[in-house]
């Protein structure tokens, strides 16, 4: 299973690095093939989270905590409901929510630690690399807290974060550790 996962998650990076889009057949295999070993209500909701409309996301969020409680399995429930919520406002893509997602399924709280980390540390080089003031950060983190609602604008390839990028080279990492018994 891992050198499969480790194949899904390099058809993530290299088409998010590419294109920005990733297929949603490598998305499907992604979260199948981290569902292995969950308990089933985690199928019935990561379906949901594969078809659900970005207008209705908000409405997962309160049953994905619940189902984290009923099924004593936190980490998918933070990652489904953190996913939702910020693909809801705009924040980030359903790519990237369905990706947090695998990672939450897979490697519990660790794949989430590591998945946000790796989100981090690319933010920072892209800022680095795109010369870019630390009051951007400033801006977005206040927008974060004061729970801003993205305007639908079409933000060019060049200029977002490739964000389920980062997670993907989470994944592959820690897939690498599984292998090797870390």
């Amino acid at each position: 299973m891992n050198v499969a996962l480790v194949a899904l998650w390099a058809l993530v990076l290299i088409q998010d690095l590419r294109a920005r889009r990733i297929s949603m057949l490598v998305l499907v295999a992604l979260v199948v093939a981290s569902l292995i070993g969950q308990p089933w209500p985690w199928w019935t909701a990561a379906a949901m989270a594969l078809v659900w409309p970005r207008r209705h996301a908000l409405l997962m969020v309160v049953p994905a905590i619940g189902l984290g409680v009923v099924t004593n399995t936190p980490a998918p429930a933070i990652a489904l409901a953190g996913g939702a919520f910020a693909w809801a406002l705009g924040w980030w893509g359903g790519a990237d929510a369905i990706a947090l997602l695998g990672l939450g399924l897979r490697h519990g709280l660790s794949g989430l630690l590591t998945g946000s980390v790796a989100i981090a540390l690319a933010g920072a080089a892209v800022m680095i690399v795109r010369r870019r003031s630390a009051l951007g950060l400033v801006l977005a983190l206040t927008e974060a807290v004061f729970l801003q609602k993205r305007d639908e604008v079409n933000i060019p390839a060049n200029a977002e974060m490739p964000a389920v990028a980062a997670l993907a080279v989470a994944g592959i990492l820690l897939e690498a550790m599984r292998v090797i018994g870390v």
